[in-house]
């Protein structure tokens, strides 16, 4: 239980478990019971301005997620004779999340909300409403507007323009169960031993899914209100041509047969080959309690998908100081239930709040090609790898003609590549280890996506426009560069000290895909990347018995600002921190009015400590 290190933040997390087991010389038999009950509250990105003033401070609240989980596992092996050992698993799980996000509502920034019209002056008289204005309501003398929001919820008219919040809601159950079993043979060969594994596995998934908006007003601490009303959800019965049916009421399964082989055989007493292939079978079955009957709108839809995966790795000892490797692999996923409800360019949808159509999506297939060398030099492990994995048919959201609007497609592939180096030993007393990664994370087909945000878009600044991603474009929030190193030092038999430091470079922001954003300080406030940092991490431990351990643990030793993740979105407030809709009171292009947008940052946590006492019995 803690309040947090960012406003409104107080979390509870609570988890139990238990396991029980039997053996003897041929079987292994264990059954383990999971349980966890969390109530969490994960604020999210921060724009700038205010991360600069205040870097626990929140854009909007609540931010809250409440989770109940249940897993019940069991697995069992059994050495049937010195060749053959079979084993198997069973397992069930149930868990239901609840979700309530307070956020701005973006449709309201273009919109005059201040002051009340003679009608809604007469609608919130009707409801007993009083103080609100009679006239000269303005952006400049009401920093936070409610009046116009609470008067159309009453008339179910246009909440979705004229409300600043909302209140965004959703709950998932959902039950999983599955069986897997493989069986495991030995056979002398000339070379050594060879070893042939034959297994296969069956799970089935069920999940409810309910989402719902409610409109609302910001208040001066940036919290949402919801109103009350016939209009006060988003279910697209306002009389508004911009009217949203945000309502979500799903059910799904998802169950997948899976058979897979493989053979570890020693070709010489150096040279090794491992080859295996895996099928999988996944059928996913989706029924719309709002919109039953398939066609367009409805998220009905029966889907299927199968593929053949197959491995093949050699490993060769050059000598007891080096071992050379090469693999080929292939994996594949298929679509998710929100990708295939949002894949019909005839019904685009805007996520997270709304699902469409499903035509089919292919399944994304990932090649991946890998080599390098490993060895153990005077105690020192080292390694040195080269990698590159290709998406075929990878799924991305892309921007449809209408403003805010896309839907999910198979765009072509993107591509992974880089390097590893590793090492890790010690000198005397102390331990040393360090891990580099150098990836290439690209684009490798031209798409249009939305760029709104971004101020190369195909509108103008301050508009909703597109965006062209070209082959070799960053993907974001993928580093290119990531430095570990860990250093542990044994003072005394009973005392020692342990230190590490992770360093990333900066990543392109979400909305930037094309690389090509800068900002311009009046429509354009933030860049769109974060910047590199290092941190780094101390620990101490002190063992006064066998059985007592005592930690001391300081993360972010030096206290370092930085950021993890970035987005680029619009922005409804100004420097002083008031909501403001219409920031400009020109240029009008097609009936909407520019806005402006900024960067918006992941913070990581500031330095933080603790103290640990473990007793082992």
């Amino acid at each position: 239980k803690e309040d947090g290190w960012r406003d409104f933040s107080p979390t509870e997390a609570g988890q139990a478990f238990g396991k029980l087991g039997w053996s003897d010389e041929a079987t292994d038999i264990a059954a383990s019971l999971a349980l966890a009950s969390t109530d969490l509250t994960g604020n999210g990105l921060q724009e700038q301005r205010f991360l600069q003033r205040d870097r626990a401070s929140v854009y909007t609240k609540p931010d809250n997620t409440k989770n109940q989980s249940a897993l019940l596992n069991l697995t069992g092996s059994r050495t049937v004779s010195d060749s053959l050992t079979i084993s198997g698993d069973a397992f069930w799980r149930t868990l239901k999340t609840k979700t309530l996000n307070g956020d701005l509502n973006d449709e309201s920034l273009t919109e005059s909300i201040y002051q009340p019209s003679a009608g809604e002056r007469a609608a919130l008289a009707a409801a007993g409403y009083t103080g609100f204005p009679t006239a000269g309501e303005t952006a400049a003398n009401t920093p936070f507007p409610s009046w116009r929001c609470i008067a159309n919820g009453l008339l179910n008219s246009e909440p979705g323009e004229k409300c600043n919040g909302l209140l965004n809601r959703s709950s998932i159950q959902q039950r999983e169960g599955g069986l897997s079993g493989q069986a495991a043979w030995t056979t002398p060969v000339p070379a050594g031993e060879s070893r042939l594994v034959l297994g296969g596995g069956y799970v089935v998934s069920d999940v409810k899914f309910n989402q719902s908006s409610q409109y609302g007003y910001l208040t001066p601490d940036r919290g949402v209100v919801g109103i009350s009303g016939p209009g006060a959800f988003a279910d697209g019965t306002q009389d508004s041509e911009n009217a949203d049916d945000a309502r979500v009421t799903l059910s799904g399964t998802t169950s997948t047969a899976s058979l897979y082989i493989s053979e570890h055989l020693p070709l010489t007493s150096t040279l090794t080959l491992t080859a295996s292939t895996r099928y999988d079978r996944t059928k996913v079955e989706t029924r719309d309690a709002l919109n039953p009957g398939g066609g367009p709108g409805s998220l009905d839809g029966d889907h299927t998908f199968s593929r053949l995966n197959p491995a093949l790795s050699l490993v060769w000892k050059a000598s007891d100081a080096v071992t050379a490797y090469a693999g080929y692999t292939e994996g594949s996923r298929a679509p998710s239930v929100i990708e295939l409800g949002c894949a019909d360019p005839e019904n685009p949808c805007r996520l997270p709040n709304a699902m469409a159509g499903d035509p089919p999506l292919n399944q994304v297939v990932t090649k991946t090609v890998e080599a390098g060398l490993r060895g153990n030099v005077v105690g020192w492990r080292w390694s040195a790898g080269l990698f590159r994995a290709d998406n075929h048919d990878d799924i991305l959201f892309v921007a449809d003609d209408l403003a805010s609007y896309g839907y999910f497609k198979n765009f072509g592939r993107t591509r992974r590549q880089g390097a590893e180096l590793s090492a890790d030993g010690a000198l005397g007393p102390i331990d040393l280890g360090f891990h580099y990664t150098y990836l290439d994370a690209t684009y490798e087909t031209a798409e249009e996506v939305g760029g709104a945000g971004n101020s190369s878009n195909d509108t103008g600044p301050g508009f909703e426009g597109d965006i062209e991603i070209s082959p070799g474009d960053r993907i974001p929030l993928i580093p290119q560069h990531v430095l570990k190193a860990n250093a542990g030092w044994a003072i005394t038999p009973k005392f020692s000290l342990n230190g590490d430091m992770i360093a990333i470079s900066g990543v392109t922001a979400r909305g930037n895909e094309n690389g090509e954003h800068k900002a311009d300080g009046v429509y354009y406030l933030g860049p769109g990347k974060t910047k590199g940092y290092a941190v780094f991490n101390l620990g101490a431990e002190y063992r006064p018995t066998e059985r007592v351990k005592i930690a001391l643990q300081v993360n972010n030793l030096f206290d370092k600002d930085y950021e993890t993740a970035a987005q680029l979105g619009a922005t409804g407030f100004t420097d002083s921190g008031a909501f403001i809709a219409r920031p400009f009171s020109g240029p009008i292009v097609d009936g909407e009015r520019p806005v402006r947008s900024a960067t918006f940052y992941a913070p990581g946590a500031p330095r933080s400590g603790w103290v640990s006492v473990r007793y082992s019995f």
